[in-house]
């Protein structure tokens, strides 16, 4: 029997594809991501389970859609009955360890992983563990956040997202100097780039701000089919001024080069271990950032590729051949694919295994991808279209995500859209009766 390979998980909160280079961007570089691309699969088509990170995170931990684990927005608990990945991966023999921000409540609660250091951004108050650790080198701090114009107060090496990979691998070297045989999970959760958007001096002036995407804009006619709730969030929270709003992408990009250092500190440790031949890796979000894309900040109820997308990137693993797969997938499969790798094919949930996905024919291709903002929006996709439906206001976005990656046309109320319309309907009644839990009555003959 082979012995089971070691699992590391690379996670960032609020990142969206297109400002790395992995997915086109020449302005940031990331020579550790890009190394892990050239002996992985690239997912082309992944997008989250929700555009909030809570309710993104616990469908991560559960394989189940948000009408189903119930953590519908922040600091909401998971509902009774749930079964998590963490446990199961210990079921199975594994060393488990999580590291940075899971985003669960209460905010201690690790789901069952056997070694858990947070950075849980302020939600533990004075007993968040970076901040002690931050303290005792600062004693003046008073909170996880310490920056000013952009840039981080102190040295690269008291930064938050370097003070996560360390704890990751002193447990990375525990285990192999004390349990050599044993398989480990690390599942290292970076905060950024995620707000407040203070990058560490060591990285700034890394990115080429010309060559940084653009925020989106809609024309004036785009604009008029714009549903009410977007047009509410428009108003209620309006974007930076151009310059300002430069500035943020640049501060968001130069995160992004700082996670990327951090991961490279991960992969050197594996490699002085002797340990990387056997490690496959999986780097994602849990959703991404719009940035000011369409005038809009952070994250919403809406379909926009800024936020829906995520990365999604399957490393180092000898089942698959690297390249890129425009397979439906999303941050739902990761506890089948992680179960997969370590030898139990049940699947959790409603997640598919990304080891299967990547494949050239895969045996359960996924036909339509599902997202839903709580009550406020449900959004689901099929190879071309992606369709948004407000429940509490009838309205729809619908968009030929072919030729209109931008979003910038809604063609829900095209008469000769109708049926793309209702067939993406369907599949979102579909969804909402699994995730509730399917009941049928059964007729009973009698004589």
């Amino acid at each position: 029997m082979k012995p089971s390979r070691h699992l590391v998980v690379f996670m960032c909160d609020q990142l969206r594809p297109d400002f790395l280079s992995l997915y086109g961007c020449s302005g940031v570089p990331t020579p550790n991501l890009d190394q892990l691309a050239a002996q992985g699969v690239v997912f082309e088509r992944a997008i989250t389970a929700s555009t909030v990170c809570a309710p993104a995170r616990a469908s991560i931990m559960t394989g189940r859609y948000v009408s189903d684990h119930q953590v519908w927005t922040n600091d909401l608990p998971f509902r009774q009955g749930m079964e998590y990945l963490p446990q199961r991966m210990n079921d199975l023999g594994y060393a488990t360890g999580a590291f940075g921000k899971l985003h669960h409540y209460p905010a201690l609660d690790s789901k069952g992983f056997n070694v858990y250091h947070p950075m849980e951004e302020g939600r533990l108050g004075d007993k968040e563990p970076y901040l002690q650790w931050l303290k005792k080198r600062h004693p003046e701090v008073t909170h996880v956040w310490n920056y000013q114009d952009h840039t981080f107060d102190f040295d690269e090496n008291e930064y938050h997202e370097h003070w996560i990979a360390s704890r990751a691998i002193d447990f990375i070297e525990d285990q192999h100097e004390t349990r050599p045989d044993q398989p480990m999970l690390a599942f290292i959760s970076f905060q950024g780039p995620h707000t407040p958007l203070g990058p560490p001096r060591e990285v700034k002036g890394t990115c080429d701000p010309d060559a940084l995407p653009k925020p989106l804009i809609r024309t004036a006619q785009a604009q008029q089919s714009v549903p009410q709730v977007v047009r509410c969030r428009e108003l209620r929270s309006p974007v930076a001024c151009p310059q300002t709003l430069e500035q943020q992408r640049l501060a968001y990009a130069e995160l992004i080069v700082e996670i990327d250092r951090q991961i490279g500190r991960v992969l050197q440790t594996l490699d002085k271990l002797n340990l990387t031949d056997n490690t496959t890796f999986l780097f994602t979000s849990d959703h991404g950032d719009l940035l000011g894309d369409y005038d809009l900040n952070a994250k919403g109820p809406y379909p926009y590729r800024g936020q829906l997308d995520i990365p999604m990137m399957l490393s180092n693993h000898p089942d698959i051949t690297p390249g890129r797969s425009d397979q439906l997938v999303g941050n739902i499969d990761i506890a089948s694919t992680l179960l997969d790798i370590a030898g139990d094919k049940r699947p959790l949930g409603l997640s598919r295994s990304l080891l299967d996905l990547a494949q050239p024919q895969p045996s359960h291709p996924r036909q339509v991808n599902f997202s839903e903002f709580c009550d406020s929006v449900k959004t689901v996709e099929d190879a071309r279209y992606r369709l948004s439906y407000y429940p509490l206001t009838g309205e729809s976005e619908l968009y030929d995500m072919q030729e209109d990656p931008d979003q910038t046309t809604n063609l829900a109320l095209s008469n000769e859209m109708g049926a793309v319309r209702a067939r993406l309907l369907e599949h979102i009644v579909d969804f909402g009766v699994i995730n509730k839990g399917v009941r049928v009555e059964a007729a009973v003959a009698h004589e």
